[in-house]
Parts: structure tokens; sequence; C-alpha cells
């Protein structure tokens, strides 16, 4: 693709505290994807991830700076609602661009009118494809008890349910739900559906959400092995308490449930996260998940989030 083609791809970055990562992302956009639209969004960082770009030239890089976390799927909005690309690249700022990948998922997306979105190939920074996050079957409610119950871990039913084609190998094919770390939209899509839902915040879901609107308007959604971003992955989840981080994640899932099932079925998703969190507590109490966390600390922060989440009533989710 040449860097006129790219003009009509846009690539937003919404940042919150992603420390040297992000240089790293955007440096690599600049080098791999010449020509294409750079919109960096920031939450309200509070690190100094912002500090390389004051030397960039602001035709290199666009930035939105809010004076609060407006959260993910609100800074995605504000970014590509001042975009210019036909075609709109929602990047995480902890991953980084292989040469090509950017003009592959463009080229993915032009070759049918029916694919709507397109997500690229991610692996860890060292190569190991990361396959309980490139491509996921939409959630049910079986695959949430199995996963909070950690029956999945026993047998493969949970991890083999739903598409899910081998990294890396062979050409692009439907899928359910690719990654939001790497996801490519058509802008009509998005004029469409009105882009992501913000009552998913600050994070998670979101991205479920949209694949899900996407493909109930009738829309094709394709993983594209050939498209490699290296992504390095919790940086920013590193700076939430873990008991906040588990009171959000599962908030946002009760409430997708409720949106996309009705109220029956996000009780049950409900029932079935407590009952998972208690279970995850009684367990720390042998031996703690959380590397240099007390088993004690461990367990009160799985009850204390399993808590929390049990009061939560309909007019919150």
């Amino acid at each position: 693709m040449t860097v006129l083609d790219q003009t009509l791809i846009s690539i937003v970055i919404v940042n919150w505290n992603s420390g040297p990562l992000l240089e790293r992302c955007v440096q690599s956009l600049l080098g791999n994807a010449p020509g294409c639209q750079l919109i960096l969004v920031d939450n309200a960082s509070a690190d100094g991830s912002l500090a390389f770009a004051e030397n960039l030239d602001r035709a290199e890089l666009s930035i939105v700076r809010n004076d609060r976390n407006a959260g993910f799927a609100a800074g995605n909005n504000q970014g590509w609602q001042r975009s210019q690309g036909d075609r709109i690249l929602f990047l995480n700022p902890d991953t980084e661009c292989l040469p090509g990948s950017v003009s592959c998922l463009e080229h993915t997306l032009a070759a049918d009118p029916g694919v709507w979105a397109a997500g690229g190939h991610l692996f860890s920074p060292t190569g190991k494809s990361q396959e309980g996050f490139n491509v996921r079957p939409f959630p049910t409610i079986g695959r949430v008890a199995a996963e909070m119950l950690l029956i999945d871990r026993i047998g493969p039913a949970y991890r083999t349910s739903g598409a899910r084609p081998a990294a890396g190998e062979g050409e692009a094919v439907d899928v359910d739900q690719p990654a939001a770390a790497c996801l490519m939209v058509n802008r009509a899509a998005l004029d469409s559906l009105g882009g992501f839902d913000e009552t998913f915040h600050p994070a998670w879901f979101e991205d479920v959400d949209l694949c899900r609107r996407i493909r109930n308007r009738g829309g094709r959604i394709q993983y594209q092995p050939q498209a490699r971003f290296a992504h390095h992955g919790g940086y920013s989840l590193g700076r939430l308490h873990r008991q906040d981080f588990l009171e959000i994640f599962h908030t946002n899932q009760i409430r997708y449930f409720r949106k996309h099932h009705g109220l029956q079925a996000a009780s049950r998703v409900k029932r079935w996260i407590v009952a998972g969190l208690m279970l995850r507590s009684m367990l720390s109490i042998v031996r703690s998940p959380f590397s240099g966390v007390k088993r004690s600390d461990a367990a009160r922060t799985f009850r204390g989030a399993a808590r929390r989440i049990a009061r939560l009533h309909e007019a919150q989710i």
C-alpha cells in the first residue's frame, strides 16, 4: 500500500498512564504505517507518558487531552469522531505495529464490503501468540459459569467452544470477537452504530458490545493473522487496585448480559460471578493467586468484590 492510500486510515490510541509503552507504540506507527492519521486521546494521565510527544510535529500526531478519565469507550469515540479516515484502527498504547500490518488490515476490509471490522494477530514481546486474547467467542451464561467455577481449567470444553483459528496461520477468517487492543472498523459501521457504548465505564466489555452489535446488524468481523502486533499488556491495569478491577470488570460483564440477553440472564450471571469470587476467596486461604500478596489479603480482595457485586441492583446495570 502506498503512503497516499494510507491517508484513508486513521489510528486512535486511548492512553491512561501507559508509561514508556505509549512512545514505543507511536514510534512503531510513525515508522511502519507512514501517512496514517494518528490521534492520541489522553485520559488525564499523571505518569508523564505524554512527555515524548512534545517533540513531535502536530502533523504527525494529534492529541486530545481530557481533564478526567473519560473511559476507554468515550476516549475511542472522541478519537474516531475527530478522524478523517474511511477506516479507523483502534489500537492499545501497549502495542507495537510491525511493517505492513496496518495496510494488511485495511486490505482485509477493502476486499469484502460485508466485513465491517478486522482484528490483528497479537503476540507477546517474547514472540508467543496470545491465544486466549486474540479471538474469543461471544460470552454465554454457560461460559461464565465454567470460568467462575474454574471448570474451564479442568477440560477443553470452554476453551475450544466457538471459532478460534490458529494464530499467525492462513487467511483471514470470520470470528465473533477479536481483541479491541487492535481492531480496525469501517467508518460507515461506526456511524451506523454510534460508536462505542460509553456506559461500559471506565473499561471492559465495550469492545464485546461493539462486536455484538456489528454482528446483530449483519456485518461480519474477521481475524487477520498476517497483521502482526506486539502486545505487552497489563501496564495500565497494574495501576488499579485488584478489588477495583474485579468490581469494574464483572459489573460491565453483567451489564453486557443485561443489554443483550435481558435482566434474567444478567441476574444469573451475577450469581455465578459472586459464587466464583467467593470460591476464589476460599482457595486463597490455601494459596494466594497474587505474587507477593498475603493469603488473607487475597481472600479479602475476592470477598470484598463479591459482596459489592452481590449488592448491585437493577438500576446499576
